[in-house]
């Protein structure tokens, strides 16, 4: 039996010597990679497989057909010019684009210079006009007489600069315009007529004609120096509107100065006594404060109409 048993186990099947190389060939784990290089080189950015099918592939390249056109219509256009125009801008707050108010300005500044004798001897004579009420001798009469047209220049000084001034105290206008600054250039010049009337009214009626000759001159003089002296916060006005708030503030500093040292004068002239003073106040209301408000209230008014 053990003989048998030795002899089965040896003559039993055996691996063939074959199908022993395979199974080494499998554990080692060799693969073809000829497919997949293929698959990997016919895969390139833009091109479709080989391997695709026929009705797949025409999608496929009709979809990128698709986005390439939807990338090229995202790419921004360089403009032209010739297709294009300029998007519109608004004028600004500034006055230099106006050739009619540049040329007034340039106007009085030259007819000043060209008339700069007679003009700083009436400043001369104005200087002694804004303090002073003692009664001159008659020999230095000549002498401090301000000649109609230096008073008339001045007096055009102080309307011209000192409306554009008032054309803009309301605030920067939206749309500003020629037209709009002489307006306020025709009130500041009624209200310097009105001033003017009402202060030879109130001086015949209550001082005297020296007095009011005084009072007069007082008033010509303020007015003179304070065009004068706006001359160059309304041409700031114009042409560097950014500097609004405090060229409006130095502006009112000077009219303000000139108003004061106008009623320092008057109170000088008229007050006797106290009970004066009662009626130098009913001035103040009356001729200063009310009429001035008056003023800026029609000048604002006037900007409604967007002239």
């Amino acid at each position: 039996m053990p003989a048998v048993s030795d002899s089965l186990h040896l003559t039993g099947p055996q691996p063939a010597p074959q199908a022993a190389a395979d199974s080494v060939a499998t554990d080692s784990m060799v693969f073809n990679t000829v497919i997949v290089d293929s698959i990997g080189a016919d895969t390139v950015h833009g091109r479709i497989p080989h391997f695709i099918p026929v009705d797949k592939a025409d999608s496929l390249r009709v979809e990128a057909y698709a986005d390439s056109l939807e990338a090229y219509s995202a790419l921004p256009e360089v403009p032209q010019g010739s297709r294009e125009g300029v998007a519109p801008l608004g004028r600004g707050t500034s006055l230099t684009h106006d050739s009619g108010l540049t040329l007034l300005m340039a106007a009085m500044l030259i007819v000043t210079g060209i008339n700069t004798p007679s003009v700083v001897k009436a400043l001369k004579s104005y200087r002694h006009e804004l303090w002073s009420v003692r009664r001159r001798p008659n020999v230095f009469d000549d002498e401090r007489t301000v000649s109609h047209r230096a008073a008339t220049l001045l007096a055009l000084v102080f309307i011209v600069f000192g409306g554009s001034v008032l054309y803009f105290l309301p605030g920067l206008p939206p749309s500003p315009s020629f037209w709009g600054a002489a307006a306020s250039m025709t009130l500041t010049g009624l209200y310097y007529l009105f001033q003017y009337t009402a202060y030879s009214l109130v001086g015949y009626a209550f001082a005297s004609p020296d007095g009011c000759r005084q009072w007069l001159s007082g008033f010509n003089a303020t007015q003179a120096y304070s065009g004068i002296c706006l001359i160059v916060p309304a041409l700031l006005l114009i042409f560097r509107p950014e500097w609004y708030t405090t060229l409006i503030w130095f502006s009112a500093a000077i009219y303000l100065v000139g108003r004061a040292l106008f009623i320092v004068k008057g109170f000088r002239i008229f007050f006797i006594n106290f009970r004066s003073l009662l009626y130098f106040i009913l001035y103040l209301c009356t001729l200063e404060i009310i009429p001035l408000l008056g003023v800026c209230a029609v000048n604002e008014y006037l900007r409604t109409y967007n002239l």
